[in-house]
């Protein structure tokens, strides 16, 4: 099986002529898994030889404790090594700077996630709001969804104001989200955040199997809705939503 199979994510770095300049494997890693540092090096040397470049593995971890796990050099035997590239909340930048955000909306996005107490200040949300303003509607709703549903509560409905009351914004609800706002938001209403989750699987290219879906459809427990919005953007299939 292709080693794209495998591993969370291949991103290839090219040259202006299309040759490979680049291969990052990109992984998200939950925990301590010790079969990783077996697997781990085949992703890389697999993609090092069909690509014929140099072949980076990233990892992208919840916590420092795991980051550090990760961060720890894989010995392949005498003189063979590969060290995993880790990042934790810590390492993403504050993004403060609307127009640092329009040139790279995802790093603004990460950015409030990873800093939900810097997010309750104005100039945070703000460039998240221009960054999203570049992308097309599909991609900012589901940017916007993820992180409504990781935002503490009090700082949530200082965005939501921000869409809805900023005249520099309110375009921006009116246009991508004034749909979710209405449902997603309002006590009682599972539809936003069913939409949310599917909208999450598509983008990201996961298959969403009839089982999948149904279950999905029918469940109308909020708090359960958002944690299968949360977990949507980091499982590898669909059926790990549901698990605990």
């Amino acid at each position: 099986m292709p080693v794209e199979r495998r591993a969370d994510s291949v991103v290839v770095v090219r040259d202006e002529a299309g040759a490979a300049t680049l291969a990052v494997i990109v992984e998200v890693q939950r925990g301590h898994d010790r079969g990783k540092r077996f697997s781990w090096p085949v992703y890389v040397t697999t993609l090092r030889s069909r690509y014929k470049c140099d072949t980076a593995l990233l990892v992208i971890c919840p916590d420092r404790a795991v980051a550090r796990w990760c961060r720890q050099a894989i010995g392949l035997g005498p003189g063979g090594v590969i060290t995993p590239l880790a990042i934790e909340p810590g390492d993403i930048p504050l993004v403060t700077d609307p127009e640092a955000a329009r040139t790279c909306p995802e790093l603004a996005v990460m950015s409030v996630v990873a800093h939900p107490e810097e997010a309750e200040d104005g100039p945070v949300l703000e460039a998240l709001l221009a960054g999203l303003t570049t992308l097309d509607e599909d991609r900012a709703t589901v940017y916007l969804n993820y992180v409504f549903n990781s935002l503490p509560t009090v700082t949530a409905k200082r965005l939501e104001e921000m869409v809805t009351t900023i005249q520099d914004f309110e375009h921006l609800g009116e246009k991508y989200f004034s749909h979710w706002l209405a449902k997603g938001r309002t006590e009682g209403h599972a539809e936003g955040e069913i939409d949310a989750i599917l909208s999450v699987l598509e983008t990201r290219g996961l298959e969403i199997p009839d089982d999948v879906s149904e279950r999905i459809h029918q469940c109308q427990d909020l708090d359960q809705l958002r944690t299968w919005v949360r977990r949507a953007v980091t499982v590898t299939s669909a059926h790990e939503l549901f698990t605990e």
